[in-house]
């Protein structure tokens, strides 16, 4: 996936380019909105439950609500394209049926990933989850380069996600049996219950999450979210870091809690982070020093505009890895996060449009940032409370200032190489990674901040 805005750029122009993230942004808003916390569920009741008839239940209810939602996101569509103007409203309009199927197919089989990491299959997961997103992005890469035509590309993802919905469906009615036998009205409102609010939450994030882009989309027009959106590139080990860790920590979370063991619950809390923080601080470092080569590298010197707007996206990012909701939800007091996000959510909104006509459009990203930083300190603030302990026994200062400034001290020796030797192609730039890399790797395990054991713990099921 990481390869798929690299191509779109070159083959598609900036209008069309915009288009295509305006499909995604649509997309990526109403989709989630609607899934809720179903697939997620799977996490916490499929451990707890022995018998193959409760877990075709639980899993044959997730894939029903899911279709009930994705019926609903056509619908969505369908009023957006009749009442919105340009923008999004065009989008909609232009690609209205392959939006609605790729939603619906992608919708329905959403709750696959989690039904391998609920029934404790890392591999099975690992192997669907590469081989699934590889197969999309090789689809729309090879559909770009062949017609450059957004028209093309968006059929050939349609196409795509009705290939993994057969695939999913079959694969989980082969496996547990697909039945409308077991569903009764207890088990429907038990994991609607715990659904519902885990969604809700995730709402409330995502609305902030997205508030930047309909702001640019809105105000300055299709050609300037081009721009944006590659500025907003997302790094694609932040959400496999953040995935893998948080279901793996989560099913535990709600052990430990279970039977009130909170003492384990802060102990695998404070773990995940440092060991999320011993990647996350080296990429924020070295991609903060060499922003500008980055874009103009990568996205070409079309896009060199997007430098400022990416820099503050890594800030985001950086701040993205102290994730407390995993702990919050364990106490399943999941409405305080999303009173948290519903509140964010219009300060945001206000707050975005006040800095992009005070400071342009790179105030619009800072806006999310100041929101986001704040609502996390509060959560933080929050965990702590729920574990008995002290906001300073939650997050290990100490600890992270050591690990920050392992990665800080190599990248001021590539920031003054790089006014030495500025890079000016890919070669370069993956010679400067290398050479960064090299260095705090050497001094992490000089100072002994990360052990033989961490590593193995980055790259097995012991990651917390």
């Amino acid at each position: 996936m990481f390869i798929v805005p690299l191509v779109n750029v070159r083959t598609l122009s900036k209008d069309e380019y915009g288009f295509y993230r305006q499909f995604w942004l649509i997309y990526e808003t109403i989709a989630p909105i609607l899934i809720l916390g179903f697939p997620r569920s799977l996490l916490y009741y499929l451990p707890r439950v022995d018998s193959r008839e409760e877990r075709s239940a639980f899993i044959t209810q997730t894939v029903l609500f899911l279709s009930l939602g994705a019926l609903i996101a056509v619908i969505a569509y369908a009023v957006m394209a009749r009442t919105l103007g340009e923008g999004l409203g065009a989008a909609a309009r232009a690609f209205y049926w392959r939006l609605s199927f790729y939603t619906f197919f992608m919708m329905v089989t959403d709750y696959m990933e989690m039904l391998f990491v609920a029934q404790q299959r890392p591999i099975a997961q690992s192997v669907y989850h590469a081989s699934v997103w590889g197969l999309q992005a090789a689809v729309v890469i090879v559909a770009s380069y062949a017609s450059h035509d957004v028209s093309t590309v968006i059929w050939a993802l349609a196409f795509f996600a009705m290939a993994r919905f057969l695939f999913g469906l079959g694969y989980t009615h082969a496996r547990y049996g697909l039945s409308l036998r077991y569903v009764s009205v207890e088990s429907i409102k038990e994991q609607a219950a715990f659904a519902v609010p885990v969604g809700l939450a995730g709402i409330g994030l995502l609305l902030l999450t997205q508030t930047d882009k309909f702001i640019i989309n809105t105000f300055l027009g299709r050609e300037a979210f081009a721009v944006y959106s590659v500025g907003a590139f997302q790094l694609p080990l932040v959400g496999i870091i953040q995935t893998a860790i948080g279901s793996i920590t989560f099913p535990l979370m709600a052990q430990f809690q279970k039977v009130g063991d909170y003492p384990a619950m802060l102990d695998l809390w404070r773990r995940s982070l440092l060991k999320t923080v011993v990647v996350f601080f080296p990429m924020f470092v070295f991609f903060e020093v060499t922003a500008r080569p980055f874009i103009t590298v990568m996205f070409t010197e079309e896009y060199a505009d997007a430098t400022p707007v990416f820099m503050v996206y890594m800030l985001l990012f950086l701040r993205s890895a102290v994730e407390t909701g995993t702990i919050i939800q364990a106490f399943n007091r999941t409405k305080f996060l999303f009173v948290g996000f519903l509140i964010g959510f219009p300060v945001n909104v206000g707050l975005g449009i006040l800095m992009l006509k005070l400071m342009g459009r790179i105030g619009v990203p800072l806006a999310t940032l100041i929101t986001l930083t704040v609502i996390t300190v509060i959560n933080l603030w929050y965990a702590a409370r729920l574990l008995g302990s002290s906001l300073s026994d939650l997050f290990p200062t100490r600890e992270i200032t050591q690990r920050f400034a392992a990665a800080l001290v190599p990248g001021t020796v590539m920031w003054v190489l790089y006014r030495w030797f500025p890079i000016t192609n890919f070669y370069e730039l993956a010679a400067a990674g290398l050479i960064y890399g090299g260095l705090y790797v050497l001094l992490c395990l000089r100072t002994r901040l990360v052990t033989m054991d961490d590593v193995r713990g980055l790259v097995s099921r012991g990651a917390v």
